[in-house]
């Protein structure tokens, strides 16, 4: 074996930093650079590298909540190099470093079978599912099981989402929803995971009329909100809600709605709800959503359709 294992963090040299940059592109490059410069608020980031010398030839990823939420990523071998064990060693070493540093729980997606394989031996057990893109968990410690992260009676606030929420989302995104819009504007619906799409987020922040909330317990994140503005030339002053509650705590659902209305500055937002989504249907006619059209056949995931419902509000007229 002529490779080693080495830790990649903020604190390491440039060259060690630029060695696992190498793999990676658009949104990822983006987000690693920023954290291998520093972590993203109070979270635990870095890299589990395959070394040959002074080049970089595997990887795996680790972020960690204050919290102890994990999400484990970034799993990729140079190519000259594959059919050595580093993908399993680098995500045996990850599952460590994540035990070291206190993690309760790590989730992660997986597209291919054979790195599937690689995730069970570790524990990882499936918790959803969207197409091919599966959705895994490891408990690392009692207290991470959802029974705990998302017991009811807990003190909850509704707070801007933070730099570190990554790994909180992640928990809250792959926990049990019984719904298949998870969140229309970035793409999640059923049993998916919820990972790069922080990114996407992230980038977000700052442009008018973008808002971002979660429901923070005490334990996790137990609820999450988004206001998206439209790109569209002419519709700026319209955006895309998208609402995801932990269903113990679906007696908050009203607080954050109105925290998303009132916060975004928009003129008129837009709700997408899932034929069977009956609960959701609700609270958005509740709160005074009108529906505007039925989409039928809307999404396609593998070779299912669902249809969804179009509903719409005036709000912040005065703005």
């Amino acid at each position: 074996m002529s490779w080693q294992i080495v830790h990649v963090t903020h604190e390491s040299p440039e060259e060690e930093k630029q060695g696992v940059l190498r793999f990676w592109s658009g949104d990822y490059l983006w987000a690693t650079r920023l954290r291998l410069q520093a972590p993203w608020g109070d979270e635990t980031y870095g890299f589990v590298g395959a070394f040959d010398g002074g080049r970089c030839v595997g990887t795996t990823s680790y972020t960690i909540s204050r919290r102890g939420q994990g999400i484990l990523s970034q799993v990729f071998t140079d190519e000259a190099f594959r059919g050595q064990g580093i993908g399993t060693a680098t995500v045996r070493e990850a599952v460590e470093t994540f035990r070291r540093h206190g993690a309760r729980a790590v989730y992660l997606a997986a597209w291919r079978e054979w790195v599937r394989e690689i995730y069970r031996k570790v524990g990882f057990v499936r918790v959803g599912t969207m197409g091919e893109r599966h959705a895994f968990k490891l408990t690392l410690d009692p207290s991470g099981e959802d029974e705990n992260l998302f017991r009811a009676g807990q003190r909850t606030q509704v707070r801007r989402m933070e730099a570190g929420d990554q790994a909180d989302l992640s928990a809250l995104f792959n926990a049990g929803h019984p719904c298949v819009v998870k969140h229309y504007g970035l793409g999640c619906f059923l049993g998916s995971h919820f990972e790069g799409e922080f990114f996407t987020l992230r980038q977000q922040e700052g442009r008018p009329g973008f808002l971002a909330v979660a429901l923070d317990g005490e334990e996790t994140a137990v609820g999450f909100g988004t206001v998206m503005p439209s790109s569209r030339r002419h519709e700026g002053h319209t955006g895309i809600l998208d609402l995801l509650i932990h269903p113990h705590y679906a007696d908050m659902t009203d607080e954050v709605l109105k925290a998303l209305e009132k916060g975004c500055g928009l003129e008129r937002l837009w709700v997408y709800v899932g034929d069977s989504e009956q609960e959701k249907r609700r609270v958005f006619e509740r709160a005074g959503y009108r529906q505007v059209a039925w989409l039928e056949r809307q999404v396609k995931i593998e070779t299912d359709y669902y249809g969804l419902t179009l509903y719409e509000k005036a709000v912040n007229r005065g703005s």
